[in-house]
């Protein structure tokens, strides 16, 4: 019996020190080392960087020093959501038939697809960096110039004409950034015509004219509305104008020249660079005469006399029948809530004769632009003058 419990005694032990001895760590013995390996191949020499252009230049235009007074000013500008006007137009974007123009995301979608989303979007936030900025089309500054990375410099459709299989196809191209610009300042609508009611025109809309960016085809000389018109000053030829031939458009008059740190990214024309061309007489700027005869227009046309129309955009009678139910003014001015503010102008609606709606159109052409005349001065001059002696 003693033997048996010496021989598992030592089973015991012997196992524990297996166990012991496969959980331990192992201490490896080093032995002498070897011959040293065969020494591998030489990369290839990388490719020579651009000369000039490195992470200073990026820094220069991405640091947020630099960036600060870009934001600043895009935040209170019309492209930014500036509160009042702006801000109903941005939040129109959520419409197909608006978004293009008037939601960031659409804008991105228009440039780049040609169309918008189909129904609309679910929200709509104002034009952004993202907006009107994309990608570098090069990194070879010194050669190429900076391209600011604008998201698209290629020509652009006049849509009024595009759209119009009677007219023919017309290009707004400036040759720089100003072509991202004519996607959304041009008109939506064409001049008004006598469609169903010989001589007349049916105004169906509150926000009829020519849209709210009506400066492309100021700056070209194009849209004018005179069919009816006995003409007592001659039309300007299109593309004559000195701000259209001189300065290849928006980009140069609205952008460069700033010394507020904003860049131009609140899109106003600054007095340098009114003085580059009119020297140190810019502060008296102004198209002589024209607000003054543009006001005018617009009062005769207050007092213009249309006849009604239903819901059913029917032109309404008195109850004889025959008589015209009337509407007074083609155009109206709406005061503002507040005084410190401008009121507004807007179309009434109504079957007018076409010779006061193309009066009508021309007076809305000139105020939807903004600049009142400085675009297109001749042009703009021509236009209300003809549609005064038209209808007093």
């Amino acid at each position: 019996m003693k033997n048996l419990k010496l021989i598992i005694n030592l089973i015991v032990i012997t196992t524990s020190l297996m166990l012991f001895q496969c959980t331990s760590d192992y201490t490896a013995i080093e032995g002498p080392a070897g011959i040293d390996g065969i020494d591998g191949v030489d990369g290839i020499d990388g490719i020579d960087g651009i000369d000039g252009v490195g992470v200073q230049e990026c820094i220069d235009c991405h640091a947020s020093s630099h960036r600060a007074g870009i934001f600043d000013a895009y935040y209170m500008s019309n492209h930014g959501g500036q509160p009042g006007y702006s801000y109903g137009s941005w939040s129109r974007g959520t419409r197909e038939s608006c978004a293009a123009c008037h939601n960031n995301a659409g804008f991105i979608d228009y440039i780049e697809t040609g169309g918008v989303a189909k129904g609309g979007y679910n929200e709509s936030k104002p034009l952004n960096c993202t907006g009107c900025h994309s990608v570098h089309r090069s990194f070879d500054f010194e050669t190429d110039g900076n391209d600011y990375a604008v998201r698209t410099l290629d020509p652009v459709d006049f849509r009024v004409f595009a759209e119009n299989d009677a007219l023919p196809d017309y290009i707004l191209d400036y040759g720089n950034a100003s072509n991202m610009c004519a996607n959304c300042h041009q008109p939506r609508r064409g001049t008004p015509v006598a469609d169903e009611y010989p001589g007349k025109y049916l105004q169906t809309s509150g926000h009829w004219g020519p849209h709210h960016g009506p400066q492309t085809a100021l700056l070209e000389g194009l849209l004018g509305a005179y069919s009816t018109f006995t003409l007592v000053e001659d039309i300007p030829a299109v593309k004559q104008a000195a701000h259209r031939t001189d300065t290849a458009a928006c980009i140069d008059c609205h952008m460069r020249h700033t010394t507020d740190g904003s860049f131009g990214h609140s899109w106003n024309p600054t007095r340098n660079n009114c003085n580059d061309c009119h020297g140190g007489n810019a502060q008296d700027l102004e198209v002589a005469g024209l607000e003054d005869d543009w006001l005018a227009l617009g009062h005769l046309l207050e007092q213009v006399v249309g006849q009604a129309i239903d819901d059913d955009d029917q032109p309404m009678f008195e109850a004889d029948g025959v008589t015209p139910v009337p509407v007074v003014g083609i155009v109206h001015y709406e005061e503002p809530d507040d005084p410190s503010e401008e009121g507004e102008w807007h179309p009434q609606t109504g079957l007018f004769d076409l010779k006061y709606a193309e009066a009508a159109w021309n007076f809305l052409f000139i105020y939807e632009d903004r600049s009142m005349g400085i675009h297109n001065p001749d042009y703009a001059k021509s236009l209300i003058k003809n549609s005064l002696a038209n209808i007093q």
